[in-house]
């Protein structure tokens, strides 16, 4: 496609900015050479198909559930990964060129890490001011003790990178330490060949899985011991830190664990993974933790994240830690300037790829050049590469920029200083027409004995304004998948399974599960239970005052609401008679209530809960069942969600009507269920299912019992509504009726919802499945004699099966139903009791450990959910 474009194109009315190299046309507006295929295969669709396209990967992405940074309940939702349509293309050749470069750079740095954490030839020549070692706060000394693997020390790398008006890339930094993006660059080529499959076989992408194949590889090679299956693990911060979903996904991708340093454990200079049954040893970590939090013993005593011991056992050669602990060095911004001197002191080599301008402020003559270059400058941190945002003065006002000289002047070597990088643009599809973006590129290199590999793509991410793009390599409005063209067919046999010489040991224990994964399954399925229970105690209540003009004098809502307040949906005032009809109207508190943030037990909080532990426990639980956790999430936790139905008009609150309302609520019922189903069917029956069920048996029995304390142990004069309400709560109803037809009687009820074993939500069927779920599990202690967890849930299963159902429904005239209220209260004190039984018997995580500095590390001691002991409602 050169000059003249089809009528509805999206190519109509591109035009690329005068004086920015743009991917996609040349100078003279002519397609490139990578582009021509594509932008045929495009311009013959038209907008209306790569419209069609656009809305699969987006509907792909949602349903990936991808997103950056936390998911959770407690802090601020995640922002969602958003993926161009349209992917950057590169020739091979070109990339070749660039590659040859990456890896000269990797090479060089690897050089220039090993000289800093060794003898220091740099410092004494001065070819690198010292203050970047000595006044660095990064640097440790125990780092120069660690032993390189492999000969070794940087093995996964990665480049950002932006290329000029001329076509030139440059580098405009390093990242050493633990790279991101993998895992966003790998689900942006899925989704996109998935919908552009074609176009990927006719331009001859080169594939990616080779080079995620080579970096397991390469964990196993460097494993002390076992290498031809070690058992390797991502070390991750935790759920709260940004790149979590990413370490799940890559986890989940390589099949290797997902670990958090309470997790792990020394034992005589060797790494283990605390599980259930037992210490399994771990031979290879890939750290996502930074270099001062890996060991809380020998570097920061603050730390969570890391192992206490860590480093004794990586100098013992007892565990095999990469990138090398320390290797955050390699990417300060401040050895920016002084890395092509020590590429030729080092390698007598001029590096092939440029450096953007960068200039360190602890120089009197650069500081004095960017006090009066600021405006067309980017101030950063000399030391800590990738981790604060970079200042633009232009933004500033007048105050905060006399305090930033104020503060270049006082502190002038913590500082660094770089030109606003030149972006190049690239066709990304918006408003039904292809529009040029700015464009950052992050490029990954895999180091082993036999060179550098460049993994044959990166991540890229767009924006419309390219200073947007500086501030991380996550900042920008889209994602985009980076293709590398060749003339020729790639290989299409290269295959992912293992030779078929090597034999597998076969197992079936899934004993591999920690405290923490085992208390995120043991909390989803509490959590899970609790939103669907509230939810159908939250539709029967509004399908029953819906349409009625006074719905306070229906006998049996008071009673409903009752028990919404009973399990902390609403206001205590509600369960008290003389108050209840001081409180805002069933029909205006009922609706409002569904999205009231300030009750902590409400639906909102539990079923942001449950999705917080769904995230923690994602690489445990299929892909559908997130996805499922996912949607049901966004019905009460999107606000713009929200605000479409209230903009839609689908329903008329002030007429009594709830149809959009309950139609949410029978979604979310419906996408619980779902997740029931898929966790029922779809994983094995391991510990980890066990503790899911415990949750959900648990927090049932829980739910059922108060809600028929606080409806049918006081009966009012006409009842039957109200037991209908309930039969419905609880999804028995169709039971009732199918035995008894019409007849409503409390002592046929109360066989069905308590010591019915055959009905899945009776309690004795609740208690019986806790019992058989808890002789399942693993005997820390190996006693002969029962567990306090254990010897409860006997009791408790012995209590309701030996009550009979008539003697329960027998009712006092001013008392009421004493038998019922007697059990109900028993167990509803003595559920919690089980559950903190339970967590203190497999959920205690560890102790806090002193450090060689005399202060304590912090290892937060994981007693259940909530801190103290678990409170229900």
């Amino acid at each position: 496609m050169n000059g003249a474009t089809a009528v509805n194109s999206p190519f109509g009315g591109y035009r690329c900015e005068s004086g920015v190299f743009d991917e996609c046309h040349d100078e003279h507006g002519q397609v490139r050479p990578a582009w021509q295929q594509f932008a045929q295969r495009i311009d013959r669709g038209g907008s209306e198909q790569l419209t069609q396209y656009t809305e699969i990967v987006n509907a792909s992405v949602h349903e990936s559930a991808v997103a950056f940074g936390f998911h959770g309940a407690a802090k601020e939702q995640p922002r969602p990964w958003q993926l161009s349509t349209v992917p950057l293309l590169l020739q091979q050749a070109e990339w070749q060129q660039l590659a040859e470069g990456l890896s000269e750079r990797t090479l060089v740095l690897e050089a220039v890490l090993d000289d800093l954490l060794g003898p220091q030839r740099l410092v004494k020549e001065r070819v690198v001011p010292p203050e970047l070692v000595w006044a660095n706060p990064l640097f440790n000394r125990a780092y120069s003790e660690l032993p390189k693997l492999g000969g070794l020390r940087l093995h996964l790398t990665a480049t950002d990178l932006a290329r000029n008006s001329d076509g030139a890339w440059w580098v405009v930094g390093d990242r050493t330490r633990a790279p991101s993006g993998l895992g966003y660059l790998l689900q942006n080529r899925i989704v996109t060949s998935r919908v552009l499959s074609k176009s990927m076989r006719q331009n001859n992408v080169q594939r990616l899985a080779r080079f995620f194949d080579h970096l397991r590889d390469r964990f196993a090679e460097l494993a002390p011991r076992r290498r031809d299956n070690p058992r390797i693990a991502i070390l991750t911060p935790g759920q709260s830190d940004y790149r979590y979903f990413e370490d799940a996904y890559l986890a989940r991708y390589l099949g290797i664990e997902l670990v958090q340093g309470l997790d792990l454990a020394m034992r005589r200079q060797r790494l283990h993974l605390k599980t259930l049954q037992g210490l399994l040893p771990i031979e290879t970590v890939w750290r996502h933790v930074s270099d001062a939090k890996c060991d809380p013993l020998e570097l920061n005593p603050d730390s969570r994240s890391g192992v206490t011991g860590l480093l004794e056992a990586v100098r013992a050669g007892e565990v095999a830690v990469l990138n090398s602990i320390g290797s955050v060095l390699a990417q300060m911004p401040a050895l920016m300037p002084f890395l092509p001197a020590a590429a030729k002191f080092l390698k007598g080599i001029d590096l092939k790829l440029p450096t953007i301008a960068t200039y360190w402020c602890g120089g009197e003559k650069e500081l004095n050049y960017v006090l009066k270059n600021l405006d067309s400058l980017l101030i950063r941190s000399a030391f800590h590469g990738g981790g604060e945002l970079p200042i633009d003065s232009r933004t500033l006002s007048a105050a905060d920029r006399d305090q930033l000289v104020a503060r270049l002047r006082a502190y002038p070597t913590h500082f660094v200083a770089q030109r606003h990088p030149q972006r190049s643009t690239t066709p990304v599809f918006r408003e039904g027409k292809l529009q040029p973006w700015s464009m950052a590129l992050r490029a990954f290199h895999l180091q082993t004995d036999q060179g550098v590999e460049v993994l044959p793509g990166g991540m890229v991410r767009v924006d419309p304004q390219p200073g947007v793009l500086d501030h991380s390599h996550v900042s920008g409005k889209l994602g985009q998948d980076c293709w590398i063209v060749s003339e020729s067919p790639v290989d299409s046999t290269y295959s992912r399974l293992p030779a078929p010489h090597q034999r597998l040991e076969l197992s079936r224990s899934g004993a591999e599960l920690t405290s923490r994964v085992a208390e995120n399954l043991f909390w989803l399925g509490r959590y899970v239970e609790r939103s669907e229970s509230t939810s159908r105690l939250l539709r029967t209540s509004l399908q029953r005052i819906a349409g009625e003009s006074d719905p306070a004098q229906l006998p049996e809502v008071p009673r409903l609401f009752a028990a919404l307040a009973a399990i902390g949906h609403l206001e205590p005032d509600y369960s008290i008679d003389g108050l209840f009809n001081a409180m805002p109207t069933p029909d205006q508190g009922l609706p409002a209530s569904l999205f009231d943030r300030e009750q902590p037990f409400g639906l909102h909080s539990s079923i942001a809960a449950m999705t917080e532990k769904a995230s923690a426990a994602r690489d445990r639980i299929s892909l559908d069942a997130y996805r499922v956790i996912d949607q049901v999430s966004t019905y009460v936790l999107d606000p713009s969600l929200l605000r479409q139905q209230a903009e839609n008009g689908r329903h008329d609150e002030s007429r009594g009507e709830f149809s959009l309302t309950i139609e949410l609520l029978n979604r979310i019922v419906t996408g619980l269920l779902a997740f029931s189903g898929l966790a029922n069917e779809s994983i094995t029956r391991t510990h980890g299912w066990r503790f899911l069920q415990l949750g959900r048996r648990i927090e049932r029995a829980y739910q059922t019992a108060e809600l028929l304390a606080a409806t049918l142990v006081h009966p009012i004069e006409f009842e039957r509504p109200l037991i209908e309400s309930v039969l419905d709560i609880t999804d028995s109803l169709m039971t009732y009726r199918s035995r008894y037809l019409s007849l409503m009687q409390a002592g046929p009820v109360f066989d069905l919802l308590v010591t019915d074993d055959t009905n899945p939500r009776s309690l004795l069927y609740q208690l019986s499945d806790i019992c058989e779920l808890i002789q399942a599990l693993p005997d820390p202690t190996k006693s002969v004699r029962l567990g306090t967890d254990e010897a409860m849930a006997l009791d408790l299963h012995h209590l309701v099966r030996s009550s009979d159902p008539y003697t329960l429904a027998e009712c006092h005239p001013k008392s009421g139903r004493v038998h019922l209220l007697t059990l109900l209260e028993k167990l509803i004190e003595k559920l919690p009791e089980l559950s903190n039984a339970i967590t203190a018997r497999y959920l205690i995580h560890t102790a806090e450990a002193t450090t060689l500095t005399g202060r304590v590390a912090h290892s937060p001691v994981a007693m259940n959910e909530q801190d103290g002991q678990e409170k229900l409602p």
